[in-house]
């Protein structure tokens, strides 16, 4: 991890962080943490997603496509991919949501929301290759979404139903939040070949809707799911998301607070937002933080906002319907917020979204965009060694597997993987072309992986060929291999 110098750093008591607290009953804060801030990766460009990857690496997605695997610690940032055709206006569309398959690099598929025409966006389900460390393949799952200059949304989402959730912005066209045959305002809910989930409240893939720009989608520990969305130029809201529930948009702007909307909720059955703020502050990414690690932000919401540049820490009540404290962070300390995110163990990251080219960008320092951490200096947190994806993928074929003496892919292109004894530290490899000649040995190879071997084959022909194996724990076999490309 790359600190600031002391010069530049910040550190901040609990006591003394917020701008503006409303109390109310039944919260209680401890002030006496010390936070630091720190930069984690620098010179990203409207980094707008953050995900936390199953190989311990901070995922981030910026703005025009640019997909990246951060190392928390390290600050090393290495490049995915570039999606193509990213359509990017003065405003803000772009590239907006991503999310990584449950059983990733297994099931090696990145799933991403972005727009690729002025008014259109699409899902995609791209195919991640650990032979060639690159993305091979995209697949369309939704093509017509509704896209505009801004309004687009968007966040996606692994729901404890084990589903994917999806967040829509109504594309500046308020009407079709309300209507359930258009997919935009609304969150939706899909397997992962993004078909609709059969129970889905109306026999599609609408969830809920009457949303107008929700950027922030986060669930809860006990399987709540919470939203945030962009109101107009009044009446930003974070809402509680539940099946089939109507959020009013754009008959309702925050609470039913006019003799209108009294009369709108009641018709529809509008469902009251958890909190309001106007004039709008642009709130956008969203998590939800319930770690010993900072304990005044126990069972709370954190908000990032754009045009209000702070972080709020939302308190939940013990049901978690309903927002008991208000804090604020870091009020123009660190520009345009626009994404959080919380690793396992409790650390916290921010996205800055400081090089935007719709005239925020006079807020940008040398060094901008930032991920950055906020982190308890006197807490221990727990480490999480980040892994290779390679080391990653067979750790999880070794735990799914029952079968040794397997070998994988069939066919073949540029790497073999094979299960062996877990109690092998080392094994030789000879593979045999149809004439009995040996295409390839290594002697005495180290198991990085207990329980599998992975070798190259990108310098081997296609064909057919038998692979021999060998382990110092007294295996001895020989499979059939083929190798396609």
């Amino acid at each position: 991890m790359m600190k600031i110098t002391p010069e530049s750093s910040w550190i901040w008591c609990l006591c003394s962080l917020f701008v503006w607290t409303s109390e109310l009953p039944g919260f209680h804060a401890q002030d006496s943490t010390e936070l630091e801030v720190s930069a984690i990766a620098e010179n990203l460009t409207v980094p707008w997603d953050l995900v936390w990857g199953p190989d311990n690496h901070i995922w981030c997605m910026e703005k025009s496509g640019r997909i990246t695997r951060i190392h928390p610690d390290l600050g090393q940032v290495e490049e995915i991919h570039q999606i193509p055709g990213v359509y990017q206006s003065f405003d803000n569309s772009g590239a907006h949501g991503m999310v990584l398959h449950p059983d990733f690099p297994v099931e090696p598929f990145i799933y991403v929301n972005y727009t690729y025409a002025e008014y259109r966006g699409r899902l995609s389900k791209l195919t991640y290759s650990l032979a060639s460390e690159s993305v091979v393949k995209e697949e369309v799952l939704l093509n017509e979404l509704p896209g505009n200059i801004s309004h687009n949304g968007s966040r996606l989402l692994e729901g404890p139903d084990g589903y994917l959730y999806f967040s829509t912005g109504d594309a500046f066209v308020g009407w079709i939040a309300q209507e359930l045959d258009r997919l935009g305002g609304k969150v939706l809910r899909m397997d992962w070949n993004g078909d609709p989930v059969p129970d889905n409240p109306f026999d599609n893939l609408v969830y809920s809707y009457g949303h107008r720009n929700p950027q922030g989608l986060v669930f809860a520990h006990d399987g709540q799911l919470y939203s945030s969305e962009h109101g107009p130029a009044n009446d930003d809201e974070v809402n509680r998301i539940v099946e089939g529930g109507n959020y009013g948009w754009p008959l309702i702007e925050g609470y039913c607070d006019t003799p209108e909307e009294e009369e709108a909720c009641e018709s529809i059955n509008g469902m009251p937002p958890l909190a309001v703020w106007s004039p709008t502050q642009a709130p956008c990414g969203l998590a939800y933080f319930n770690h010993p690690s900072i304990p005044e932000w126990s069972n709370s919401l954190l908000l990032c906002f754009l045009r209000a540049q702070q972080l709020k820490v939302l308190a939940l009540d013990g049901g978690g319907v309903a927002v008991v404290q208000e804090e604020i962070y870091f009020k123009e300390e660190l520009g345009r917020l626009r994404d959080v995110l919380v690793a396992p163990n409790g650390r916290v990251f921010l996205a800055t979204s400081n090089r935007e080219i719709n005239g925020w960008d006079y807020l940008a320092q040398d060094t901008d965009d930032r991920i950055l951490e906020v982190r308890n200096v006197d807490y221990v947190y727990e480490e999480m060694p980040a892994s290779s994806l390679t080391e990653l993928f067979l750790n999880r074929i070794v735990e799914q597997s029952t079968e040794e003496q397997a070998i994988f892919p069939q066919p073949a292109d540029y790497q073999v993987h094979i299960l062996i004894d877990k109690e092998a530290s080392s094994a030789s490899i000879r593979m045999y072309d149809m004439l009995g000649r040996v295409v390839l040995e290594a002697m005495k190879t180290e198991v990085e992986v207990a329980g599998a071997l992975y070798f190259p084959v990108s310098d081997i022909s296609p064909g057919s060929y038998v692979v021999e194996i060998a382990t110092n724990s007294g295996q001895h076999f020989a499979k059939p291999l083929m190798i396609r490309r």
